[in-house]
């Protein structure tokens, strides 16, 4: 019984009782028939004995069924004859009766045993459906929709408190998630400024000529810092903010955004020694423009960033079947797990971390955020000559006609 669901199980139960009970009643009725026909039977066989022998005294010509005696000396006597013919046909009558009782009885109850197991998977259907909504929920359940709540209804029972115990679980998870984005985005924010005032008192002094020759790497060692910890911040304002939602939506051309990226990362990937090619053929989704840009810009400059030199980076846009599809196929060091890699702040493995353009982590975690947000789905596959293949799959934004 263990491919069986637990619907079937239950009714298999519901069935197995009432078959055994059943079978159990018919047993019990059977004794007490039996016994009742064996003891009237004893009563009705004296009783027809006597009329018999008495019938034939008074009419030797009676036409009675018994025996008639033997001429002379004979062991057994009239009665015990009469008694022999009599007993045997009331023993025939009780068999008959019981046998008809017991194949009556046995089909009858094969009847309703099948209306039972009817009535059993019936029965147990209703409340596995409550069960079936709280699996569904689970099994569908992430941080984006932790809003929606079960609310189930019918009677107050376990299903109903396991029902109500998972929407107070939604509900904490919410509350946590959403403190989570809030402290992210507020800390970020908070940290911009300090961080532009230092850039600030960095940049003038390079600019206008007044830091000593000996300490100008120093003072540009500490504005790519900075640099670095902007790029770093306005990763986790764009994290969090993707991480809410979508707040406004529309039709976006992925091709397009696609094309822009290449257009940006040209020249980073000339000075890389990289050879950036562009293929796209028009596909358009729905979504926010600002986080689809952000999300192919992401994409193309990690594949820029972690190459080697003499690679090349391939950006294709196609869509196949409801889909569209961003492809960015790049060679690079090899990836052993290429699923860590969408982790915030994993950059790989060492090959990667070394790089003199090492990033913050934040980009393909980025990705992931974005493409989720709109309903997308990301993977990620190593490539064996070294390099990944990443693909994005969006829904296909409908037509004019809402196809």
């Amino acid at each position: 019984m263990n491919g069986l669901t637990l619907r079937t199980r239950l009714a298999l139960v519901y069935t197995a009782v009432f078959l055994l009970g059943g079978a159990a009643l018919l047993a019990v009725n059977y004794g007490i028939v039996s016994a009742s026909l064996e003891s009237r039977g004893t009563g009705l066989a004296t009783t027809v004995e006597g009329v018999a022998v008495a019938a034939r005294v008074d009419d030797p010509s009676s036409t009675l069924d018994v025996p008639a005696r033997p001429a002379l000396s004979i062991e057994r006597t009239e009665a015990e004859r009469t008694q022999e013919a009599v007993q045997g046909l009331v023993d025939a009558y009780r068999s008959a009766v019981l046998s008809d009782m017991l194949l009556d009885s046995a089909l009858v109850l094969c009847g309703v045993t099948v209306l039972a197991a009817l009535a059993g998977w019936l029965i147990a259907g209703r409340p596995m459906r409550r069960l079936h909504r709280v699996t569904e929920a689970a099994r569908t359940l992430s941080e984006h929709d932790l809003h929606s709540r079960l609310a189930l209804t019918g009677p107050d029972d376990e299903f109903r408190e396991l029902g109500d115990t998972f929407d107070d679980m939604l509900a904490r998870l919410e509350r946590a998630f959403d403190g989570r984005r809030r402290f992210v985005a507020n800390a970020s924010h908070e940290l911009r400024t300090p961080l532009a005032v230092q850039r600030t008192a960095l940049e003038v002094p390079l600019a206008q000529g007044r830091v000593p020759e000996d300490l100008r790497p120093t003072f540009e060692r500490a504005l790519d810092s900075v640099g670095r910890s902007e790029e770093l911040i306005t990763g986790l304002l764009l994290l969090a903010r993707s991480d809410r939602g979508l707040a406004g939506t529309g039709a976006v051309s992925l091709a397009e955004a696609a094309g822009d990226a290449v257009a940006l990362h040209t020249g980073a990937a000339e000075a890389a020694d990289v050879d950036l090619r562009l293929r796209v053929e028009p596909a358009e989704v729905t979504g926010e423009p600002v986080l689809v840009a952000h999300l192919v810009r992401n994409l193309v400059d990690n594949a820029v960033r972690y190459n080697v030199d003499g690679g090349w980076v391939r950006v294709e846009v196609g869509t196949t079947a409801d889909r569209a599809v961003l492809r960015v196929v790049n060679t690079g060091p090899r990836v052993r797990d290429a699923d860590v890699l969408f982790e915030p702040f994993h950059r790989g493995d060492d090959a990667r971390l070394h790089r003199s353009r090492s990033g913050s982590g934040l980009g393909l975690s980025i990705v992931r955020s974005i493409a989720e947000a709109h309903g997308g789905t990301v993977s990620a596959l190593p490539r064996p000559e070294g390099g990944l293949t990443v693909t994005i799959g969006f829904p296909v934004a409908p037509d004019e006609h809402g196809r």
